[in-house]
């Protein structure tokens, strides 16, 4: 899958957010040498200021007041449509599903990376049972059908190492 693909999706991920938003994408950006760490954790590359009251808003300072974007967040909520619950569903699913770390960076970039897409399948599942945009339809078939050609690799790899 292209990198321009996964970038949105693994943003969702890593920040456990339920929307996604562009101030999202400078979060994690380093500080610049010449300004202090105070400064650099509530301002964005671009200098406009981060708001940390709001959830989506990840950043150093707030990072881990919730792991993982708090997974409350993800649970299904009776006012959620029929796809937000599915997205829900298939991030709970995920994040509840990773493999435990073993220390063989390939083994695990591999374990996770089968479970993230095993995420990305069932978010184009439901994408096609409730969306409409005919683009948003074509990239989830698209999706659907490169995460299910990269999780059979995957197997293969993890299965010749005993895994």
């Amino acid at each position: 899958m292209k990198t321009a693909l996964l970038a949105p999706l693994a943003m969702l991920i890593v920040a456990g957010c339920s929307q996604p938003d562009a101030t999202n994408t400078a979060a994690a950006a380093p500080a610049d040498a010449s300004q202090g760490s105070a400064v650099a954790a509530n301002t964005r590359p671009d200098g406009s200021i981060i708001d940390e009251s709001k959830p989506h808003e990840h950043t150093e300072a707030n990072a881990h007041d919730k792991p993982m974007g708090d997974m409350a967040m993800m649970t299904p909520a009776a006012g959620d449509s029929a796809a937000t619950k599915g997205y829900k569903q298939s991030m709970m699913k995920m994040m509840q599903g990773m493999p435990p770390y073993t220390g063989d960076a390939d083994v695990d970039f591999n374990k996770q990376m089968r479970t993230h897409h095993l995420a990305a399948i069932d978010m184009g599942k439901v994408q096609l049972a409730n969306g409409k945009d005919a683009q948003s339809r074509a990239l989830a078939i698209k999706i659907i059908a490169d995460q299910k050609r990269e999780v059979a690799q995957i197997d293969a790899w993890l299965q010749k190492r005993g895994q």
